[in-house]
């Protein structure tokens, strides 16, 4: 499982959409990267790059008092990434500085999956929600579903999609059960990726949920985040 930057342009052009369309363009890239070069893949990204808390890449590891559930190592649930921004990105690379402990556990869910697997009464309630996340001095919502993607915060609330008729309105009741399947679904998808050092996972976040794993607090783990389109 090991490579270079360099080495993995094809791959990585694979999973980002690179000039050649690929079928694997929607799967996660997972692979040990001990030589990675932050700075040369943000330059390879170019305007592709989407800025997370207006800087290039973050240092994800845990905070003592942190402005969001990114800075801690405990449990945080399904969610998507960005979402304080009009447009979230498309993709999440994570990189392995230091695995700490290694109790803390990154999973995925695949979308497509979990779409598949809903019953269509609660799949017809989820296309007239919104989701809002609380965060970044301020309230941001965007559907949970547009065709087949999906987006999703872990803090915030549920409101039906503006514009809706009074019958289209799903009930309270409607809601929480379309809600509580989801869960459900997203939960029995959950796919694990375990940390090492130069371990580097990217995948397409409309396209597979993602949560931190763990019941431990973890001060030495320490990834790279970065976001692009």
């Amino acid at each position: 499982m090991a490579g270079s930057f360099s080495g993995r342009t094809i791959a990585f052009e694979a999973v980002c959409g690179g000039s050649i369309p690929s079928p694997a363009a929607t799967m996660p890239f997972f692979q040990d990267i001990p030589d990675f070069d932050v700075d040369e893949f943000i330059r390879w990204l170019g305007p592709r790059l989407v800025k997370t808390s207006g800087q290039d890449y973050a240092i994800a590891m845990h905070k003592e008092d942190p402005t969001d559930c990114s800075d801690r190592t405990e449990f945080f649930d399904w969610h998507s990434d960005g979402l304080y921004l009009p447009q979230p990105p498309r993709f999440v690379l994570l990189h392995c500085l230091d695995p700490g402990g290694g109790e803390v556990v990154t999973e995925l869910a695949s979308v497509d999956k979990v779409l598949n697997s809903l019953p269509l009464f609660g799949l017809r309630t989820l296309r007239r929600l919104r989701s809002h996340y609380i965060g970044h001095g301020g309230c941001f919502d965007h559907p949970i579903l547009a065709g087949d993607n999906m987006l999703l915060a872990s803090r915030g609330y549920i409101s039906p999609l503006p514009g809706l008729s009074l019958d289209d309105i799903p009930s309270t009741r409607d809601i929480g059960e379309a809600l509580a399947e989801l869960y459900e679904e997203l939960d029995a998808a959950a796919v694990p990726y375990e940390w090492a050092k130069g371990r580097t996972l990217i995948f397409e976040q409309r396209k597979f949920m993602h949560r931190r794993e763990s019941r431990v607090i973890d001060r030495d783990r320490k990834l790279i985040r970065m976001w692009f389109s």
